[in-house]
């Protein structure tokens, strides 16, 4: 099992201990009292995959340690979390200025250090491995430019010859009949055909490679998506159970402030009885007590809606999710809206129309990617407030989803070409041309169609279709 090493840098005995107690559950712990000796460790045989590091300390503080850290190439990625007494704002500010990735003030949680540790292993494991994927890929491209250099040379040589070959059959024109002329002519079209396929296979290539780098990023912003709603999924759920707590309680507030009001009525003197009718008018406990009751639910309703949001977030990402499974496109559908909700909201009403339909075996991943490319297509569409409407529908053995806008529309002379790869009618650098042609390449693989209707001036529908028994082949689609 390879286990993470923990440097902890620090002179106060006590912090150290209480850190080193809970962290050696996990990880390897190695300890430093000072700055030097923390450098040390951390080019030693055995770096260490985090550093938490104090700032108060003889000698060299923590701030000009961490400096030391990232100004060598061989230190610079492990990450450094302070832990000090220090809690003004612009500490941490000089923390983070100096490229530390958290700041603890003292004194400190264990557990939520061991939380906070656990949270950026786990992000730098997930660095390193998205830069091994860039070096790996960056390969394969140096790979395949060699290989296309060496084709060139190939093509250049042959037509180094072909030219030659080309002289020779000039110089024999004059002696020959046009017989000869024919046979040039023959020579002129095959060399013409062989550039055009020359220069269709480059294209090809260079597409190609655009596409899964295009991929690859898409996954990526995936997995990011998916672990920032697991972060946000875990505080809101204390928060939730805190207020239903704090509801109850309220609750039962109520019910003993209406019995001290019974006993007071049947027991205190009248002058009393009025005296304290007189100040509960005054500070209006009977809507304070009614309204308090109201704000927690109102809290609890907005917390239920965060959830959702979130449990939305993760099923649009489905990062454990990349193959063939029974899928409800009505929750594709959803959880596509909730990640563009807000790009809707600014420019339109949205109008859902999801009927009853059955499970599609599809890739979920793709179709949501699908459906939120044809989501934002109908935002950027938009040129004054409209509606975008969304309906699904069950016919024989499809499932159809029909899209709607009341966009500016496609002309009749481009229509053709929005699934064509890298072609876009948006001004240069707010879109790549890829959103239409990757959703149309994902569509057809899985067996279904996807469609487009438009008019200009009144708006464009795109229809999709997908067969409920998924594609002929239902291994795992390719990404």
């Amino acid at each position: 099992m390879n286990t993470k090493t923990i440097l902890v840098v620090d002179d106060e005995p006590l912090s150290v201990r209480i850190l080193c107690h809970h962290l050696r559950k996990e990880y390897t712990v190695i300890v430093a009292s000072d700055g030097s000796q923390a450098l040390q460790l951390a080019v030693g045989d055995t770096p260490p995959d985090l550093i938490l590091l104090d700032v108060l300390m003889p000698g060299m503080d923590g701030y000009e340690v961490c400096a030391r850290l990232k100004a060598e190439p061989q230190t610079a990625s492990i990450p450094v979390i302070f832990i000090t007494g220090l809690s003004e704002g612009a500490d941490e500010q000089r923390g983070l200025d100096l490229g530390a990735v958290d700041f603890v003030v003292k004194p400190f949680s264990a557990a939520r250090v061991r939380t906070r540790v656990r949270n950026h292993l786990e992000l730098k494991s997930h660095r390193d491995h998205l830069e091994a994927l860039v070096k790996e890929r960056t390969a394969e491209l140096l790979h395949k430019q060699h290989l296309l250099e060496n084709l060139n040379c190939e093509l250049e040589q042959q037509h180094l010859e072909l030219e030659k070959h080309r002289d020779h059959l000039e110089a024999l024109v004059k002696a020959r009949t046009g017989e000869l002329l024919l046979k040039q002519q023959q020579l002129e079209e095959l060399n013409g055909e062989l550039e055009e396929r020359v220069t269709v296979e480059v294209r090809k290539n260079r597409e190609k490679d655009t596409l899964l780098v295009y991929q690859e990023k898409l996954a990526s912003i995936g997995q990011l998506a998916a672990g920032v709603a697991h972060e946000i999924n875990n505080p809101m759920s204390f928060v939730t159970s805190n207020l239903r707590t704090l509801l109850s309680y309220s609750a039962i507030e109520q019910q003993y402030r209406s019995a001290l009001e019974e006993a007071a009525t049947a027991h205190c003197p009248a002058e009393v009885c009025a005296g304290l009718t007189r100040i509960k008018g005054d500070l209006d406990l009977p809507f304070i007590m009614d309204d308090t009751a109201a704000l927690i639910t109102e809290s609890l309703d907005g917390a239920e809606r965060v959830r959702k949001i979130v449990l939305n977030l993760k099923d649009f990402a489905r990062i454990d999710g990349d193959g063939i499974v029974p899928t409800d496109l009505n929750d594709c559908v959803q959880s596509a809206v909730s990640i563009v909700r807000n790009e809707i909201n600014s420019v339109a009403e949205l109008e859902l129309s999801l009927a009853d339909i059955p499970s599609v075996l599809c890739n979920p991943q793709q179709i949501n990617q699908v459906i939120a490319n044809i989501l934002v297509n109908a935002v950027n569409a938009m040129t004054t407030c409209g509606k975008i409407g969304v309906s699904s529908e069950y016919l024989t053995d499809y499932v159809q989803l029909t899209f709607s806008d009341t966009g500016r529309g496609i002309p009749a002379d481009i229509i053709g070409r929005i699934f064509d790869p890298f072609f876009t009618t948006r001004d240069v650098g707010k879109g790549t041309g890829l959103g239409l042609s990757i959703s149309y390449d994902i569509v057809k693989k899985h067996g279904g169609e996807i469609t487009v209707s438009s008019e200009v001036g009144v708006g464009t529908v795109f229809v999709v279709r997908l067969p409920v028994s998924g594609p002929v082949e239902t291994e795992k689609t390719p990404e």
